[in-house]
């Protein structure tokens, strides 16, 4: 079963984190929509405290959420979903319409992306030397060169984990998720989904373009779009209570 945390009462809406995320960056969206939603914030596998496997298709994961409601007895629930995340959630919609009450996919389209930011950042969490950490801030200063950006590089090592020992370890398989980057960058399908869908995209972030308009149309007539000028890939952080208020309006 994947890992997860739960919050508030409500009618149900699962939280979903982006590649290299864990539901501890969802967990703040929970929270404050807890006074209405019962929120859960999940671990998709291979990531936080879920379960490490070698396969990392949109179908599987999709398959792993319909697992995840079938042990809590969900017959359906809003889903939202940013970046890989996002994906996850689209091809649930698309595979399993009837279990997605509403969809909120974070700035990710539902194509293939050819060459995805995300590998250097892999590539920079793999090339830290371990051994030379004595605290989170060595792994902050090594990793400056290869991740200048503040925010990404504290969403990143977020995912480093204190052993109690003094070591540290990464809390995703980061070789699992560099062998699946085809997947990853894959994009979702199935026929079109007439779920109520918003995606909201960062002003600043490339990651949905005018271009994909019509594949967006073509599999999910029924939807939005909402940019939130000002914010990059990372929406959710980047500009928190903008993102909340568009979550409360739309769910």
């Amino acid at each position: 079963m994947l890992a997860y945390a739960e919050y508030g009462s409500g009618p149900p809406v699962i939280l979903l984190h982006g590649l290299l995320g864990s539901k501890a960056n969802m967990t703040g969206v929970a929270r404050a929509l807890a006074s209405r939603f019962r929120t859960y914030v999940v671990d998709l596998r291979n990531h936080g405290d879920s379960f490490h496997h070698s396969t990392m298709s949109y179908g599987t994961m999709a398959a792993d959420l319909g697992g995840f409601m079938d042990d809590l007895d969900l017959d359906g629930a809003s889903i939202v979903g940013h970046s890989m995340g996002g994906k996850c959630a689209m091809q649930l919609a698309l595979s399993f319409p009837e279990r997605v009450d509403k969809l909120a996919v974070v700035d990710i389209a539902p194509k293939a992306y050819t060459d995805p930011f995300w590998v250097g950042y892999l590539d920079a969490m793999r090339s830290l030397d371990l051994g030379r950490l004595t605290s989170r801030k060595d792994a902050d200063l090594l990793m400056q060169g290869a991740v200048p950006d503040p925010v990404y590089r504290q969403f990143l090592l977020a995912n480093l984990e204190n052993r109690g020992d003094g070591s540290y370890s990464w809390k995703p398989d980061l070789d699992a998720i560099s062998a699946a980057q085809k997947a990853i960058s894959a994009a979702v399908s199935g026929p079109a989904c007439d779920v109520e869908t918003l995606f909201i995209r960062g002003g600043r972030s490339d990651y949905i373009s005018e271009g994909d308009s019509d594949l967006i149309g073509r599999l999910f007539p029924n939807s939005t779009v909402l940019t939130i000028p000002g914010t990059g890939h990372l929406v959710h952080i980047e500009a928190r209570n903008h993102f909340i208020q568009a979550l409360n309006d739309f769910l």
